[in-house]
């Protein structure tokens, strides 16, 4: 007989032995507890856990996905272990019975609407201080109403422009220059040093890894970097916070209360900033505030950030007037994980956020539309031709914005990092200097705004329409053209200030001083036409938005009629700046990590590779693998030289893989939680081995890693991370399964933008 022979009755003999009842894997090669419940009663170990894990997580002890300890400081959250620790939260309440059962399920239901208004109420007062604010101490700069020191000349005058009661400093230039720069610079000065309450260090961790000659890694010895939380417009950092990044202390009360008063006074000091852009880190703010307050939300990474998207929607609401503007924002340019549930609720904390502001009435106005316009004119076919063109400017102004802000943030940068408030005088008196000359862009940036986009087809209108209705125009053209390329400049100078800073208002101003010139030019139609599309193209150009834009210029001045014209300008922009410029300026943090997905998914698409091209190097892997062994038993010393290893690699979110004799994966540990494991005191034996599998780190280990073949397309681990909100990711060899690396998203992160340099 052949050995062919043999072995076909070998398989015969094999296939007859098996019937409905065997064992479709061989678990020769298993655990010999597998299947058995993962915790031994081991009381010490066990009292630490349940005094550092929450309630949540430990319902979590005896599944495959395993627990996890509080979220480190600059750590991503896992969004899968969230959502099922979420999951066994919410069937634990919905097992509940009798009244009390009852309560706590309607509760359940409803808690995540109760939150979402009450945020929307918090985010309406914050805002209400900050507008009263900086409308009064705007104006100290011209002059004071006598009826009452604290009213704005909006307020002392409404519904008039001028009255008796609003006081000018002096009728001469000299006098109301010097009055005018001292008051801007005493108020830059305020914000500058509230927000220097905020200065932090924040750790550098590895940028790339570097090798020794014997190609060990090497973490780079970079020192800690300085922050103020407080500074900038703050949605960078929350678009990295919202995508799963811990940042701490970024929304403290602390920072919310310096944000709130830093940005009433930089907008008050006539730096060509704004304040919406401050409002986003305001608005989300105030939701954490409201959120630490449910054990739903506080004890979540994933919840959590669903509060936080739904608390950014207000931050349009309360600055512009635009509750369904400030949806959309967040969903097209803010939120990585927005589901439909977050949709209606944020849809409620934007609109109680508008009606509570519109009766705080802060501007003492009434009003809620920021800019109501009434042009009683048609557009013309022919004006397509100019809406384009506004679009092709507010492309061109985006790029140059966003080349000339980081240039000029780059160059300055250790200068502003040693000293903040003498580069914070600098800017405020130029601004002062070179706006104040001007009758246009003398004006508060909302006031400048509404004027430019005001119709001069009726009497009055103040001195934009006297000068629109002179034969002569060269000086009014020549005083546009100056308050276009001031505006520009002083914008790309002052966002790297440390105050509290936005480019909305900034961008709008800019748009419509050019769009109002541009419309000079056009026959049977009203300039005010071209510079609120000018205004909507250039905001698109910074921004890089697009329906939610056109929403917002919508509620911003009521003009239903202008949605095509919004939308060409806004599209065309949109084009124009991306051929130019790929990054926007959201997109750079303190951190200097995030990467958006689209962007992500770009660069992969555009180089390609497969998985295997994120495979660490041979010795880096073997830091972060740890082999078992036949009988699971591990020491404490072994597992802390690992963990030394493993953090000369500076990186975040390591995770030590767990792998027998034939590298089968068996579980990862993640740094944070194994760092616990091996330094609190208690926890492990320094003497006797244990089982890692069941032992006191058994709740630790996650046995249902997500792994990818090696061979696979990078596009699919791109996505992986992104769209399912990994940690890390272990890579196999096809065929035998064999570990062959872990992929961190930081790595992913690093190893695109190095492509993208190629």
């Amino acid at each position: 007989m052949t050995d062919l022979d043999g072995a076909s009755a070998s398989r015969r003999q094999v296939e007859e032995a098996v019937d409905e009842i065997t064992p479709l894997v061989d678990r020769s090669h298993l655990h010999p507890n597998y299947g058995q419940p993962r915790r031994q009663s081991i009381d010490t170990a066990s009292s630490i856990l349940t005094s550092r894990l929450s309630r949540d997580e430990l319902a979590l002890a005896d599944t495959a996905v395993g627990e996890r300890l509080p979220y480190d400081a600059y750590q991503t959250i896992d969004w899968l272990h969230d959502l099922i620790k979420d999951a066994f939260r919410y069937r634990a309440i919905k097992s509940q019975k009798g009244v009390r059962g009852a309560f706590h399920s309607a509760y359940e239901d409803y808690q995540g609407w109760l939150a979402a208004a009450m945020v929307g109420i918090l985010t309406a007062f914050v805002a209400f201080f900050v507008d009263y604010a900086e409308s009064s101490f705007g104006d100290l700069k011209f002059g004071f109403c006598k009826r009452n020191f604290i009213f704005g000349r909006e307020a002392c005058c409404f519904p008039k422009e001028t009255c008796p009661a609003w006081e000018p400093w002096s009728d001469r230039f000299g006098t109301s220059f010097t009055v005018y720069a001292v008051v801007a610079w005493a108020l830059a000065m305020g914000a500058g040093l509230v927000t220097k309450l905020t200065r932090t260090e924040i750790p550098a961790f590895a940028s790339h890894e570097a090798h020794d000659s014997n190609d060990h890694t090497v973490a780079p010895n970079a020192p800690n970097r300085i922050i103020f939380m407080a500074a900038g417009s703050g949605i960078p950092e929350i678009k990295l916070l919202l995508s799963g990044y811990e940042f701490p202390n970024l929304l403290s009360f602390k920072v919310l209360v310096v944000k709130a008063v830093g940005a009433a006074l930089a907008v008050a000091s006539g730096l060509c900033l704004g304040k919406e852009g401050p409002f986003v880190h305001i608005s989300t703010s105030a939701g954490y505030v409201v959120a630490r307050l449910f054990p739903q939300f506080r004890d979540n990474g994933r919840k959590l950030r669903e509060m936080l998207s739904i608390a950014c929607s207000s931050a349009l609401a309360v600055a512009f007037g635009s509750p369904v503007g400030g949806v959309l924002f967040v969903y097209e340019e803010m939120s990585s994980q927005f589901p439909r549930k977050v949709l209606w609720k944020a849809f409620l904390c934007s609109l109680i956020a508008a009606i509570m502001l519109k009766a705080l009435d802060p501007t003492r106005t009434g009003r809620l539309v920021l800019f109501e316009t009434n042009y009683g004119v048609i557009y013309k076919p022919h004006n397509y031709v100019f809406f384009v063109l506004l679009g092709i400017f507010g492309g061109l102004f985006g790029a140059a914005f966003c080349k000339g802000s980081l240039m000029w943030t780059k160059r300055m940068k250790p200068f502003i990092n040693k000293h903040p408030l003498v580069e914070l005088t600098g800017i405020v008196l130029v601004t002062a200097a070179l706006q104040y000359p001007n009758p246009i862009t003398r004006e508060p940036a909302l006031l400048m705004i509404k004027n430019l986009l005001r119709d001069c087809g009726h009497k009055g209108g103040g001195w934009i329409c006297e000068q629109e209705r002179q034969a002569d125009k060269t000086e009014y053209y020549g005083w546009l053209i100056y308050g276009t390329v001031v505006k520009i400049v002083l914008t790309i100078v002052t966002v790297g200030s440390r105050i509290p800073s936005g480019l909305i208002v900034p961008a709008l101003g800019a748009g419509a001083i050019s769009g109002r010139l541009l419309g000079q030019i056009v026959p049977d139609t009203s300039p005010a036409i071209f510079a609120m599309v000018g205004a909507a193209a250039f905001l698109a150009g910074v921004s890089r938005m697009t329906v939610s834009l056109t929403v917002i210029m919508l509620e911003l001045t009521g003009e239903v009629e202008y949605i095509p014209p919004f939308m060409i300008a806004i599209l065309t922009a949109k084009v124009v700046v991306d051929a130019l410029h790929e990054e926007g300026v959201n997109d750079h943090t303190v951190l200097g990590e995030y990467l958006e997905h689209e962007h992500a998914s770009n660069i992969a698409r555009s180089h390609g590779g497969l998985v295997e091209d994120l495979i660490p190097t041979s010795q880096s892997m073997a830091d972060m693998t740890f082999h078992v062994g036949p009988e699971y038993k591990v020491l404490k010393q072994a597992l802390s030289h690992k963990l030394h290893r493993m953090k000369r690699h500076g990186l975040r979110d390591a995770a030590l893989v767990l792998v027998d004799d034939r590298e089968q994966l068996h579980g990862i540990i993640s740094e944070a939680e194994l760092d616990f494991a091996v330094n609190e005191e208690g926890f492990l034996s320094d003497t006797e081995a244990f089982d890692v599998l069941t032992g006191p780190m058994a709740p630790f280990v996650d046995r249902s890693p997500l792994t990818l073949n090696a061979g696979a397309p990078l596009e699919m681990v791109v996505e992986m991370f992104y769209q399912l909100g990994l940690r890390h990711v272990v890579i196999v060899e096809e065929g035998s399964s064999r570990v062959l690396g872990v992929v961190l998203k930081q790595q992913l992160i690093l190893y695109l933008e190095h492509l993208r340099g190629l």
